[in-house]
């Protein structure tokens, strides 16, 4: 019994030193979101959160669910009620708009970053602006979609709503995921609760490459040295997406490392060859880790923040433009 006893203090002091360290660490990490239960479960991948379910149609696997309202990587999302992470849009297309579909993952959902403050919100705002005319950049973005699901989305989604241009943004993330037949069997990973979890624990798994944390899922992905097999997987998308559609296909491929000029020239000359247009801004972001912060959400989160997106929204605008893709806004 007194062995307890001498126990007992030294286990009590020790899960009081963990619980201020963890605290202190998500405080630092996320900000004061952390003290916020409900922002700070919010912090959660979005195909372990209550918002999606299983699609209808297997290659675009999961989806948004309808009139969603809740806090997702600490900012509020809400969906419409056709699933799309937008405001309410006629499903007929008025006399005199220019719709555009936005298609891509977190970068245009978007993750972490109030969805007016989108770079497709931005970008709908600066040429309405700038045109006079009526623009509509309806968002298809869904995290953690990959090329088959972005396919799959022009396919049975967005050609619904009549778009007279398609943006699929495609990122480093987005082609790294093994392009694999779509099942009917297929199942979302079970729901996580990010308020529970360890981010101090989480911190020395990352820095230690110890396996105590499950993936967001369980789809495969590609070695990052198998540039071949990516490459492979972008033409495909490519080729089902001029089949998906007759619309003009804007491909804008978004990161913070520049491709390889010989890579971004094939990918340049199939995208051209298919009748589409390629276009680059991995290059809009400086290419020092430290100046680059700036742009980001945290060091926890390095996705767009509100001025990444204007940077991505003001660079499409101006490739639109130049290139002459907004026929009736001219």
């Amino acid at each position: 019994m007194s062995f307890f006893r001498k126990v007992s203090p030294i286990a009590l002091f020790l899960v009081a030193i963990f619980i201020v360290i963890e605290i202190s660490y998500r405080f630092y990490v996320v900000g004061p979101i952390a003290l916020n239960p409900w922002r700070a479960n919010s912090l959660n991948t979005l195909m372990r959160s209550e918002y999606v379910r299983l699609s209808e149609y297997p290659d675009v696997y999961f989806e948004l669910k309808e009139d969603v309202e809740g806090w997702f990587k600490g900012v509020w999302l809400s969906t419409n009620s056709a699933g799309l992470a937008d405001k309410e849009y006629s499903r007929a297309k008025p006399d005199g708009v220019f719709r555009i579909a936005a298609v891509g993952s977190s970068w245009t959902m978007p993750s972490g970053v109030a969805q007016d403050e989108a770079w497709h919100a931005v970008a709908e705002r600066e040429l309405a602006s700038e045109t006079g005319k009526q623009v509509e950049f309806i968002n298809f973005g869904v995290e953690f979609y990959g090329l088959r699901e972005l396919v799959g989305t022009v396919r049975h989604k967005a050609m619904i709503w009549d778009p007279d241009l398609i943006v699929v943004a495609v990122t480093i993330f987005t082609s790294s995921i093994l392009w694999e037949d779509a099942t009917e069997s297929q199942a979302l990973p079970d729901r996580a609760y990010p308020v529970f979890q360890s981010y101090s624990i989480r911190a020395l798994s990352n820095r230690f490459s110890w396996r105590i944390r499950g993936s967001a899922d369980d789809r495969t992905r590609i070695d990052p040295d198998n540039a071949e097999l990516r490459i492979a997987q972008l033409y495909r998308a490519m080729s089902e997406l001029r089949e998906a559609t007759s619309a003009p296909v804007v491909i804008m491929f978004l990161g913070y490392v520049p491709l390889a000029d010989s890579i971004e020239q094939s990918l340049r000359d199939e995208a051209e060859r298919l009748g589409m247009t390629a276009i680059f801004g991995s290059d809009l972001f400086p290419e020092s880790p430290e100046k680059r912060r700036q742009f980001q959400i945290s060091s926890y989160d390095r996705h767009p923040n509100a001025a990444g997106h204007r940077l991505i929204a003001d660079f499409l605008v101006d490739e639109l433009q130049t290139r002459e893709l907004l026929p009736n806004l001219q």
